[in-house]
């Protein structure tokens, strides 16, 4: 068995076991990681690459709008939406025209919400 399947295994068995609050983070972490990635690649012109991560980013992005639970009152989860459909907005304009400046932002927006859920963690 070689790193990739044992990886993979590790990673399975992690989300597997993972409460919703450690999934919804290790999203935003994946969600991070692409964007990182994606941002390397703009800046060395390495079209299908950023391509492809930002597909993966926003992929997320969608998943974690799409998990919103809007049964909750308040405001929140209405402006949890938006605030993901403007994460998503940001990231199709960085891949038609392969610039940084929306993927900062979106990568700014998900460190903040991802720090949010790393505290909600600690106090449960």
């Amino acid at each position: 068995m070689g790193y990739r399947e044992v990886n993979n295994d590790y990673l399975r068995t992690q989300v597997m076991s993972a409460s919703p609050i450690k999934l919804i983070i290790m999203l935003y972490e994946g969600a991070i990681k692409s964007l990182r990635i994606a941002e390397r690649a703009i800046e060395d012109k390495d079209v299908p690459r950023a391509h492809r991560y930002l597909r993966s980013a926003k992929k997320i992005v969608n998943e974690l709008k799409s998990s919103v639970d809007t049964t909750v009152e308040g405001d929140v989860p209405e402006q949890l939406v938006r605030l993901y459909e403007y994460c998503s907005n940001q990231l199709m304009v960085a891949n038609l025209t392969k610039d940084t400046k929306p993927v900062d932002i979106v990568i700014h927006i998900l460190n903040e919400l991802l720090e949010s859920w790393k505290k909600i963690a600690t106090e449960k």
